[in-house]
C-alpha cells in the first residue's frame, strides 16, 4: 500500500511539474535573471594584500639585549592606530585621489572611516607558538585593482618605516632616561663619597678599622709606662742614696778627703789635682807628640776636672753653699753632686715621660670607647655609599647595554619588518563573486520556481485528475470521456512545444554562457 501512495505522490508532482512547467521554468529564470544581473551592476570591489615577516635580530641576544618593548602585537597595534590615523590616511586620500565619488556626498570624517574598514590587518602566528607573532598580512580593498596595490605599497611602506623610527626613538628615550637616571646616582655617589671621606677625617684615630692599631699602641704605651716608672723608682732611690751619701759626708768630712785620697792616690783638692795633671801633660808633651794616647788621655782629665770645678763654683755661686755648707770641697763629693744633679733631672724628664704617656693613654681610651659609636656612624655612612655604589654599578651597566642597543637599531640590525610577499596586483574584483552569485542565483531559481508551483497549485480551485473528484465528491469514477483532439489542436500543441523547448534551451545555453563567464572572470 505504502509503495502504490508513493507512486501515486511521484505522478501527482509531475502532473503538477507538466502542468506549471512555463510559470516554473519562468520564476527559475527571473530569479537567476536577477541575481546575475546583480552580480555585473553591483560595483566590483578589488583586492590587494601583502605579508610582511617579522625578522628577528641579526645579534644573537645574549649579546646584545633589545631596550625596546618585546610585546611584538602591543606594539604592532600601537603602530597600526598611528599609521590608520586620520593625518596619515588623509594624506593617502589625496595623493591617490581616493574616494572621490564619496567625498562629494560625505564628509571627511567619514570618507577616512570608511578607508579604515578597507584596511585590514590579520596577524599571523606560529603553528608550535600560539603566542608568538612570526608575520601579519595587510589588506585593502577599493575601486581598481591597480590602485589597491599602490595604496598597499604605501601602507607596507609605512609599516616597516614607522616601525624602524618607532624603535629606534624608543632605543633612544631607554639609553637618554638609563643616562639621565645614571648622572643623578653619579651625583648622589660623589655626595656619598664626600660625606665618607669628611667623615674619616674628622674621626681619624676613632675608626673600626683602626680599633687593633690603637689597640697595640695602647699595650705599648702601657709597657713604656711601666718601665717609666720602674726607672723612676730606680732614679728616686738613687737620689735617696746619693742624698744620705752627701749628709754623711757633711757630718763626717774626713770620710770626703779618704774617699778621694783612696781613689786618686794623693789627698788634694780640683785645683790641686788639676795643677797635677797640668804639669804631667808638660813632662808628657816634651817626650810625646799632640796626637799620643797617653797625651790625649791626660788633656780628657785635664777637661773633666776643669768641667767638674766650674760647676762645683757655679754652685757655689747659685746655692751661697746653703745646701753644700759644711761639705769638703773635694773630687768624690763633687762628682756625687754631679750624678745627683743628672738623677734629678732624670727624675723630671721620668715625671714628665710619665704624664705624658697617662695623657697620650688616656687619649687612646677615649678613641676606644667612641669606636662602637663611630662604628655604627660608619655603618651607617658605608651601607649608604654600598646602595649608591650598586645602583651606579648596575645603572652603568645598563646604559653601556642600551647604548650598544641603540646602535643595534640605528643600523638597522634589530628586529626589522621585511616584506615576505608584495603587494599583489589583483587579476579580478573579490567582490562580487559572480561565479558564487551564478550558482546562488540557480539555487534561489529553484526556490522561486519551487514557490511559485506550490503557490499556483494552493489557490487553483479546478479539478484536474479522477483523484480530486473522489476527495471532493466521495463517490467513485464511474466513465471517464477523453478529450476529443482535432488535428488543429495537435499542431497547435507541436508549435507549443516547440516553442517551449526553444525557449529552455536558450535559457539553458544564456545560463551555461553565463556561468562560464562568470568562472572565468572570477
Amino acid at each position: 500500500m505504502q509503495e502504490g501512495s508513493e507512486a501515486i505522490n511521484l505522478i501527482q508532482f509531475w502532473d503538477i511539474v507538466r502542468r506549471r512547467r512555463r510559470s516554473i521554468f519562468l520564476a527559475f529564470f527571473l530569479m537567476w535573471a536577477i541575481v546575475c544581473a546583480l552580480s555585473w551592476l553591483l560595483p566590483a570591489r578589488y583586492r590587494s594584500e601583502t605579508t610582511i615577516l617579522i625578522e628577528q635580530p641579526k645579534v644573537p641576544q645574549q649579546y646584545v639585549v633589545s631596550n625596546v618593548g618585546s610585546d611584538l602585537q602591543d606594539r604592532l597595534q600601537t603602530l597600526t592606530q598611528q599609521i590608520l590615523s586620520r593625518t596619515r590616511l588623509q594624506h593617502i586620500i589625496d595623493d591617490f585621489h581616493l574616494y572621490s565619488e564619496e567625498r562629494a556626498r560625505m564628509g571627511t570624517d567619514d570618507v577616512i572611516e570608511k578607508m579604515r574598514k578597507d584596511i585590514k590587518v590579520d596577524l599571523i602566528q606560529a603553528p608550535s607558538k600560539p603566542a608568538e607573532l612570526t608575520a601579519f598580512n595587510i589588506s585593502y580593498s577599493g575601486s581598481s585593482g591597480q590602485l589597491v596595490q599602490q595604496v598597499t605599497s604605501r601602507l607596507t611602506s609605512l609599516f616597516i618605516e614607522e616601525n624602524l623610527q618607532a624603535r629606534e626613538q624608543q632605543s633612544e628615550n631607554t639609553t637618554a632616561f638609563l643616562d639621565k637616571s645614571l648622572q643623578e646616582a653619579r651625583t648622589r655617589l660623589e655626595e656619598q663619597e664626600k660625606r665618607l671621606k669628611e667623615f674619616k677625617a674628622q674621626f681619624i684615630g676613632q675608626l673600626p678599622g683602626e680599633l687593633q692599631s690603637n689597640l697595640q699602641i695602647l699595650s705599648g704605651l702601657q709597657a713604656r709606662l711601666q718601665q717609666a716608672n720602674e726607672g723612676l723608682d730606680r732614679s728616686e732611690q738613687q737620689k735617696l742614696y746619693l742624698s744620705s751619701l752627701l749628709g754623711a759626708y757633711r757630718e763626717t768630712p774626713s770620710l770626703a778627703t779618704a774617699g778621694l785620697g783612696n781613689a786618686a792616690g794623693s789627698p788634694v783638692d780640683v785645683d790641686s789635682e788639676l795643677a797635677h795633671l797640668k804639669a804631667q801633660l808638660a813632662d808628657m808633651k816634651s817626650r810625646y807628640t799632640d796626637h799620643h794616647p797617653a797625651v790625649l788621655q791626660l788633656r780628657d782629665q785635664i777637661a773633666k776636672a776643669e768641667k767638674l770645678k766650674a760647676e762645683m763654683d757655679k754652685d757655689k755661686t747659685a746655692t751661697g753653699k746653703g745646701d753644700e755648707a759644711g761639705l769638703p770641697e773635694s773630687r768624690v763629693v763633687a762628682e756625687i753632686q754631679s750624678q745627683l744633679k743628672g738623677i734629678e733631672l732624670d727624675i723630671q724628664n721620668r715625671k714628665k715621660e710619665i704624664a705624658g704617656l697617662a695623657a697620650e693613654m688616656q687619649e687612646y681610651q677615649n678613641r676606644l670607647s667612641k669606636t662602637p659609636v663611630r662604628e655604627q656612624q660608619m655603618a651607617d655612612l658605608s651601607r649608604d655609599y654600598d646602595q649608591s655604589r650598586a645602583n651606579y654599578e648596575s645603572l652603568l651597566a645598563k646604559k653601556n647595554q642600551s647604548a650598544l642597543a641603540t646602535d643595534l637599531e640605528k643600523t638597522q640590525q634589530g628586529e626589522q619588518f621585511a616584506v615576505l610577499d608584495p603587494p599583489s596586483l589583483p587579476t579580478g574584483p573579490y567582490f562580487p563573486n559572480r561565479l558564487l552569485f551564478t550558482l546562488g542565483g540557480l539555487a534561489a531559481g529553484l526556490a522561486a520556481a519551487a514557490g511559485t508551483a506550490f503557490l499556483r497549485e494552493t489557490l487553483d480551485d479546478r479539478l484536474h485528475a479522477d483523484v480530486d473528484i473522489v476527495s471532493v465528491s466521495k463517490l467513485p469514477v464511474l466513465v471517464a470521456i477523453p478529450p476529443l483532439v482535432t488535428a488543429r489542436d495537435v499542431r497547435r500543441g507541436r508549435w507549443r512545444a516547440v516553442r517551449e523547448v526553444a525557449c529552455a534551451t536558450a535559457g539553458v545555453a544564456v545560463i551555461a554562457a553565463s556561468t562560464l563567464l562568470a568562472y572565468y572572470s572570477s
